[in-house]
């Protein structure tokens, strides 16, 4: 469990997340009771500290990391990351990039090395074309960690989709996982749509229309629903005769 030191934003300046423990457990005890078939998922898996801020608020070092990981198995994308923080200067601890001060991992940090070495850390040539965009346009104050926390859901989502290599999955991630967003909905999500599918027995995989309509119940706390029914899929991996269940919650 994070302490409460840890939840604490790096950069000051900017807005504290909506979600606290506070909040997030108010949120699971109404979602109990709006939407009884959360009921005993809230009671196993209670109030996700995944959906809390833990670390650095540096949101350009987020997204150049959700490029890293997209399509890549964890273990491989970890490996990758940190030659990437190596290749970029970055400061990080013996055991690992998930220790690494991602203030460290600057627009100007990115720009300062070659493609060609992006690429020799593991990158695809599309791939590190995709960060040094990103990286391109925070640098020019296109995008800034406070104009994007300050965006609403839809502003967000129009200036993020500019840029190469994020689309409307890696905003819904990244609203969620890094401004804490409460009330995301990623209705492109597979794993959130076989969640639907089994937890309310539905004959097929929902589409967008289907899951906004059964998503109604949660609102204004969406982002804790999509999180449980990632959850529903470990349940049932977990039920006799199975194996060991993996956890679905994306990497972000």
């Amino acid at each position: 469990m994070a302490d409460a030191a840890a939840l604490q934003p790096v950069n000051q300046s900017l807005p504290a997340p909506i979600w606290t423990r506070e909040t997030l457990s108010e949120a699971a005890e109404q979602l109990k009771v709006k939407d009884p078939a959360l009921a005993s998922l809230i009671e196993e898996h209670g109030a996700p500290d995944s959906l809390l801020f833990k670390g650095s608020r540096n949101l350009f070092g987020s997204l150049a990391r959700s490029i890293v990981y997209q399509q890549l198995a964890t273990t491989a994308a970890d490996k990758i990351f940190g030659r990437i923080l190596q290749a970029c200067k970055c400061a990080f601890a013996e055991d690992g990039w998930d220790k690494v001060e991602l203030e460290d991992l600057t627009p100007a940090s990115v720009l300062a090395v070659p493609v060609t070495e992006l690429r020799a850390a593991g990158l695809s040539t599309r791939k590190a074309e995709y960060m040094t965009g990103i990286a391109e346009a925070f640098a020019a104050g296109q995008l800034t960690d406070e104009s994007l926390v300050g965006m609403d859901e839809a502003t967000l989502s129009a200036e993020l989709i500019k840029l190469r290599g994020i689309g409307q999955w890696s905003i819904d991630m990244f609203a969620m996982f890094r401004l804490g967003r409460p009330n995301v909905l990623p209705v492109g999500d597979l794993g959130v749509r076989r969640g639907m599918q089994t937890l309310y027995k539905l004959k097929g995989l929902p589409e967008a229309k289907e899951m906004q309509e059964i998503a109604v119940a949660w609102e204004p706390y969406r982002s804790l629903g999509t999180y449980l029914m990632w959850r529903v899929l470990t349940v049932k991996a977990a039920s006799p005769g199975k194996k060991k269940a993996r956890a679905a919650v994306p990497t972000i």
